[in-house]
């Protein structure tokens, strides 16, 4: 949890309608491109990346895979290493 928040991220509790449970939500944006953490718990978590304009914050357990550039599920620290890994989107750099 610390590398995301040293790496940009916002961490928030979010609650899942759906689900009917709270999860935690770590999220970044950066020029345009939204990625997100979700945390049910240690062994559950869905990480995405998806163009801003396509997230509905409010409620951001919907994406649409069509429209997302990444998306993984699993346990929280192996989707969370995947999405920090991820190169730079096409056309940005890291600096």
């Amino acid at each position: 949890m610390k590398l995301l928040l040293r790496r940009g991220f916002q961490r928030t509790v979010v609650h899942d309608r759906m689900a009917c449970v709270n999860a935690v939500m770590f999220r970044r944006v950066w020029r345009g491109t939204n990625e997100t953490v979700l945390a049910y718990s240690d062994s559950e978590a869905l990480a995405y990346r998806v163009p801003e304009r396509h997230v509905d914050p409010a409620d951001p357990f919907v994406v649409d895979p069509d429209l997302a550039l990444w998306q993984c599920g699993g346990e929280f620290l192996d989707v969370a290493s995947q999405l920090l890994e991820l190169p730079p989107v096409a056309g940005h750099s890291t600096f």
